[in-house]
């Protein structure tokens, strides 16, 4: 749009300044302000762009799109090491949770195991002596041949009994899994939606000492580099030196 010079005109007592426009798109002025509008009041800049309705060419579609290409190449090795990442912390909580559970029992059995008296909810069904008495301080009464023999060994004996119980006395007290002294056991993960994997665990009768060891089987169980050993000390093991 040129803007010419003023041009000044007398009307009455009254001055009137006009001036003269040089439309130079006239569609482009009319989609760009309301009809209603007085077009003086307007003065488009000289260097405002023309539209163009042409499109793109065929270089600029060659180029946005190897761009895109590229911000995709580079997001999606991040994406699956992330998804990667994700799918063995699942894995690993889940092997967690059996181990964990397993290693409960080996713990809280080695302190409730030929108790005589303690603070604990359990009946002579659980801690296996003739009776049990609720209160007090935790004495314990394991049986001569328990102390001879090794009370570790008899503890699992016990517990393993209890695994195969219909008991409603030993429900709550129950061993998540089968107790195998000696022997591995494979323990099939489930949780999480992990599947193919499995939990291998060795139990060790040592003395009064409990040992468990824990590793992994099943694809992709090197990639997680799993291995648990935990011990317990069976409680009791200190009345039989009081026995004696």
């Amino acid at each position: 749009m040129a803007l010419e010079q003023p041009t000044v005109s007398k009307a009455g007592s009254a001055v009137q300044l006009r001036f003269a426009f040089s439309i130079v798109d006239s569609d482009l002025l009319n989609n760009a302000y309301p009809p209603d509008m007085p077009r003086s009041r307007f003065c488009l800049p000289s260097n405002i762009a023309r539209l163009d309705s042409r499109g793109f060419s065929i270089l600029e579609v060659l180029m946005a799109v190897s761009i895109g290409a590229g911000v995709i190449s580079a997001l999606v090795p991040a994406l699956m090491r992330q998804v990667a990442l994700q799918e063995q912390t699942n894995r690993l909580t889940a092997v967690e949770a059996v181990v964990s559970a397993d290693l409960d029992w080996f713990s809280n059995y080695a302190r409730l195991w030929k108790l005589r008296t303690g603070s604990y909810p359990v009946n002579t069904d659980v801690t296996m002596t003739a009776d049990f008495t609720t209160g007090g301080a935790a004495s314990y009464e394991p049986s001569d041949a328990d102390c001879t023999s090794g009370l570790s060994a008899s503890l699992l004996a016990d517990g393993s009994k209890m695994y195969g119980s219909k008991n409603s006395k030993v429900k709550l007290f129950k061993p998540p899994y089968e107790i195998k002294i000696g022997n591995t056991l494979s323990i099939p993960v489930t949780g999480g939606g992990v599947s193919g994997l499995s939990v291998i665990r060795k139990v060790d009768a040592v003395g009064s000492t409990i040992r468990v060891f824990y590793s992994l089987e099943g694809p992709n169980a090197d990639g997680l580099n799993f291995s648990r050993e935990a011990s317990f000390l069976v409680e009791a093991a200190a009345w039989c030196d009081r026995m004696s």
